[in-house]
């Protein structure tokens, strides 16, 4: 019994006090032909059963996509060891009867910003947004992302909140008339000191996206983002004989469902956002016709 007992700590034993073993003369990697030094590991795992003991080192201080599994299963005060290194890339093991098991994968949720310029696409001549002064705010509040054990695809479904501002700054401004349609029209007059006219959308937001992981830092990801339209208005400012002026109109018949097609490259500095609208933006005929673009950055 005390052979089985220490049968079972010596592997794990090992596997934890390998990152503290680079203060000695031998390389990382196998040495003796039954020692394994692996310096700064991601992760130690170890699983103990009734029989069965297993140790999952994943990560290296070299190599981010590192793998080690070794597995010990008592038969009849004999056993069987499993090795396994790296078996995405290639297989080492010492038991020719293993059976394929399932792939393990890593569940995490995670929370994200984005915060850019936005800018309306294909609009009418008169319609002068400038990207400069138009933004956008997004916040996915929650976003559960699924990752295979190992390998570098991710992929990822969410939830949150999308806010956009497309805004003119020139001769030109929303306005709602009386029979509900939208329209772009001149200020009242050539002698008012302009400041601004917007339109602004607020939705929810369900963002569908796959990730590659090119290395430790670097990944891109794409795919679609679902928004539906919660709420969208209109306000224009601008003084006239010294007086202030303010114009606000709700309801201005933004699209209710509406589909981003998004992309997102990450490096080590910062990663930036794309998000591209093939659907106009408010409904037509009641309102003029343009998409969205936007780019920003994305934490």
């Amino acid at each position: 019994m005390n052979k089985r007992i220490l049968t079972l700590l010596v592997p794990a034993c090992c596997a934890l006090l390998a990152p503290h073993a680079a203060a000695a003369s031998l390389p990382t990697g196998l040495a003796d032909n039954d020692t394994l030094i692996v310096n700064y590991p991601r992760r130690v795992t170890v699983i103990s059963g009734d029989s069965l003991q297993t140790v999952r080192i994943e990560g290296r201080h070299d190599d981010y996509d590192f793998h080690y599994e070794n597995t010990i299963q008592l038969v009849d005060s004999n056993y069987v060891s499993q090795v396994d290194i790296n078996s995405d890339r290639w297989d080492l093991s010492l038991n020719p009867f293993r059976r394929d098991k399932d792939r393990q994968h890593e569940n995490v949720v995670t929370s994200n910003f984005g915060f850019g310029w936005c800018y309306g696409l294909n609009a009418p001549d008169n319609m002068d947004v400038q990207m400069g002064a138009s933004c956008e705010l997004f916040w996915t509040i929650a976003q559960w992302n699924y990752t295979p054990q190992g390998r570098r695809h991710t992929f990822s479904v969410g939830a949150g909140l999308d806010w956009r501002n497309y805004r003119m700054n020139g001769h030109w401004r929303f306005d709602k008339l009386a029979d509900d349609r939208v329209v772009i029209t001149p200020y009242p007059s050539e002698d008012v000191s302009k400041q601004f006219s917007r339109v602004q959308v607020l939705s929810f937001q369900f963002p569908m996206l796959y990730r590659y992981r090119f290395g430790r830092y670097f990944a891109l990801s794409a795919g679609p983002m679902l928004n539906l339209n919660l709420r969208s208005s209109i306000k224009t400012r601008y003084r006239l004989d010294g007086e202030k002026h303010k114009e606000t109109a709700n309801n201005v018949h933004a699209n209710p469902l509406t589909v981003d097609l998004m992309g997102i490259v990450k490096t080590p500095a910062f990663s930036l956002y794309v998000k591209y609208s093939p659907c106009h933006v408010l409904k037509t005929p009641d309102a003029p016709k343009f998409q969205s673009l936007s780019i920003g950055f994305y934490l």
